[in-house]
């Protein structure tokens, strides 16, 4: 039952951006919106017939392609030149280290440079975070549809980090076991903070109706 909500969880996202954000010129947007389509049609994969032979073959892609999608909406998102310099050097790096090691992507799970990826995204939010709160001094001032998509992304990393770090020490069947467990939860509540900050948006950008429209006597137009 749980496995289900998740993935009628992973479609809301989808269907929110297209019905609230579809003409969105914020690339940071549009960017949640293809790894919303792309998480959810790995999801479906990793459960057909095809993918319980090829386990860590798709973690190991899902990897290196989920860490591309974010990185780039951090690099989108935080406007400070120097992190921008570090998340392309960093990226770089990551995906010349996933391509040296293609050899073992349908052995086993490579742990360490899963790891590497959810703790850069970590880093990243922190950094999100603070340097939004630098720049506002009103708390409300940051509620924004980038900020709720960051703190998805933080619970996120958060609640799979420590997965990473002993996942080399897990038998196969063990993996998917606690993967399942924790993910799919964690998979839910990211998608609801996804598709609540494509809903913010569209609150955040309607069009003033005519009764909102303030009249000012000393103007010409409104006599």
């Amino acid at each position: 039952m749980i496995q289900i909500i998740s993935s009628i969880s992973s479609l809301l996202p989808i269907v929110f951006f297209i019905l609230f954000c579809i003409k969105t010129n914020e690339r940071g947007l549009w960017v949640i919106f293809l790894y919303s389509i792309f998480s959810s049609v790995s999801d479906s994969l990793v459960t057909s017939q095809w993918g319980s032979h090829n386990t860590f073959l798709l973690w190991n892609i899902y990897t290196i392609v989920e860490y591309s999608f974010l990185a780039y909406f951090f690099y989108l998102t935080i406007k400070l030149r120097a992190v921008r310099v570090l998340i392309t050097i960093v990226s770089a790096l990551f995906i010349i280290v996933f391509f040296f090691l293609l050899k073992s992507i349908n052995v086993r799970f490579n742990s360490i440079l899963s790891f590497f990826s959810q703790a850069n995204i970590l880093i990243l939010c922190l950094v999100y975070i603070f340097t939004s709160m630098n720049q506002n001094t009103e708390s409300l001032s940051i509620l924004n549809p980038v900020f709720l998509i960051v703190i998805a992304l933080l619970f996120y990393v958060a609640c799979t980090l420590f997965l990473f770090i002993i996942a080399n020490k897990l038998s196969e069947d063990e993996m998917t076991k606690y993967w399942r467990n924790i993910t799919v939860y964690n998979n839910i509540l990211t998608n609801l903070l996804f598709a609540a900050a494509f809903l913010l948006y569209r609150f955040q950008h309607k069009n003033p109706t005519a009764e909102s429209h303030s009249v000012d006597f000393t103007s010409p137009n409104d006599r």
